[in-house]
C-alpha cells in the first residue's frame, strides 16, 4: 500500500517516522513544496550564512509526559541541546517547570531527523487529486510540474487553508470545505540581518513591546555556530496583518531595519538583510471543534491533520496530530495499532 504524505513540516515528518516504524508494510512518499524540510521551522541558508527564520526554540514543560519521548530521542541523537543564554521579556512566565531547547544545525534538523529513511521530494507542490475510474481505491495526484503518481492514500499535513487551492475533483464535501474556510492563521514577516561585527549583549532572545518588531534573537549565539553576528527579527502579528498583500517583503524589510535602528541605535548597518514572509505563521482559529484530523474521503483514503486541526499551535500538538494521523491510516488499512513508543527507538 502506497501512502503520500503532503508536507515535510514537523507533523508530516513525525508521521513518516511513526508509519515507517509501526507499519513497515506501507510504502511512504513525502512531497514538500519548499526546497527543504521543516515547514514553519525553516532554516534559511545564504552562502556561508544560515539562520532559523521560523520557530526559534522548543519549550518542554516537565509536566508534559506525552512529548517527553520526543525530547529524549532528539537529545540522545544530538539534534537538540538546552539553550544557553537568556530570554528577555517573554510573554509567558518561564521558570523551573520548563526547559528550552535549540538545534545547533538549525530548527529544521528536527524534521530532518524524523524524515530520515523516507523518500522525500522537495519542490513538489500538489495541484490536483483524481480518483481513478478503473480503480476507485486509488487516487492520482498531480504536482505543479505536471507530473503525476498513483497512491492508495493521501495525508495532508499542510496549513488547512492551502487545501482549498487544490483541485480535488469533488472528493471534498462542501461541509468540510466550508469548515476549512473558517481556519485562520496569523501572518508574520521575518528578517535575517548579518553583520560584520556587533556589540555583545547579555541576552540571546528578546521580546519587544513594539508595533513593528516583536522578537529578536542572535542566531549565531543561540546556535553557537561561530559565523558572523546574525540577528533574526520577527514582526508583530498586527503589523504583519496590516501589511500582508499591501507591501512587498522587501519594503517591510526596510521598515523593520529602520525600527531596529531605533531599538538598538548602537548596531551598525548589516552587510546583508534577507526578508521572508510567512502567510501561515501560527494557527489563530483552528478547524471547528479542533478534531485533530478530518477524513476528506474514505475510499481512497484522503485525510488532513496538523496544528490547523488542534486546539493549540505548537510542536507537541503537531506531534500529537501526527500520531492521530498514523492511527487513522492504520485503521484504514486494517493494520494493528502498535504502541507508538516504538516511534522513539534509542
Amino acid at each position: 500500500m502506497s501512502i503520500l504524505i503532503v508536507g515535510a513540516g514537523f507533523t508530516g515528518s513525525v508521521l513518516s517516522k511513526a508509519l515507517r516504524v509501526t507499519a513497515p508494510e506501507l510504502t511512504l512518499t513525502v512531497w514538500e513544496k519548499s526546497r527543504g524540510a521543516g515547514g514553519r521551522q525553516a532554516t534559511k541558508r545564504d552562502g556561508e550564512h544560515s539562520c532559523d527564520i521560523g520557530a526559534q526554540y522548543l519549550t518542554h514543560w516537565k509536566s508534559d509526559e506525552f512529548f517527553k519521548p520526543y525530547i529524549k530521542v532528539l537529545k540522545s541523537t544530538q539534534v537538540i541541546h538546552e539553550l544557553k543564554g537568556n530570554i528577555i521579556d517573554a510573554p509567558t512566565k518561564y521558570d523551573g517547570d520548563c526547559v528550552h531547547y535549540v538545534a545547533q544545525k538549525g530548527m529544521n534538523s528536527t524534521s530532518k531527523y524524523f524524515l530520515s529513511g523516507t523518500n522525500v521530494f522537495y519542490g513538489t507542490k500538489v495541484t490536483s487529486l483524481r480518483m481513478l475510474d478503473d480503480k476507485k481505491s486509488q487516487v492520482e495526484v498531480k504536482n505543479e510540474q505536471g507530473r503525476s503518481a498513483i497512491f492508495d492514500a493521501v495525508v495532508f499535513t499542510i496549513p488547512a487553508p492551502q487545501l482549498l487551492d487544490i483541485n480535488m475533483d469533488g472528493l471534498m464535501s462542501q461541509e468540510i470545505s466550508d469548515s476549512i474556510s473558517k481556519v485562520q492563521f496569523t501572518p508574520r514577516f521575518s528578517l535575517m540581518a548579518v553583520f560584520e561585527e556587533a556589540p555583545q549583549y547579555d541576552w540571546v532572545m528578546k521580546y519587544h513591546d513594539d508595533d513593528v518588531v516583536r522578537f529578536t534573537v542572535w542566531d549565531n549565539v543561540k546556535r553557537s555556530h561561530g559565523l558572523d553576528p546574525t540577528l533574526l527579527i520577527h514582526s508583530s502579528a498586527l503589523y504583519a496583518v496590516r501589511n500582508t498583500d499591501v507591501k512587498t517583503k522587501e519594503e517591510v524589510g526596510e521598515e523593520m531595519l529602520e525600527r531596529l535602528k531605533e531599538l538598538f541605535p548602537e548596531l551598525p548597518a548589516p552587510k546583508k538583510a534577507i526578508p521572508h514572509f510567512w502567510r501561515y505563521g501560527q494557527t489563530y482559529k483552528p478547524y471547528p471543534g479542533a478534531p485533530g484530523l478530518v477524513t476528506i474521503n474514505e475510499n481512497p483514503l484522503i485525510v488532513a491533520g496538523g496544528d490547523s486541526f488542534m486546539q493549540t499551535s505548537n510542536l507537541p500538538m503537531c506531534a500529537k496530530a501526527a500520531e492521530m494521523l498514523a492511527d487513522r491510516i492504520k485503521e484504514g488499512f486494517n493494520i494493528p495499532k502498535i504502541a507508538l513508543h516504538q516511534v522513539h527507538p534509542s
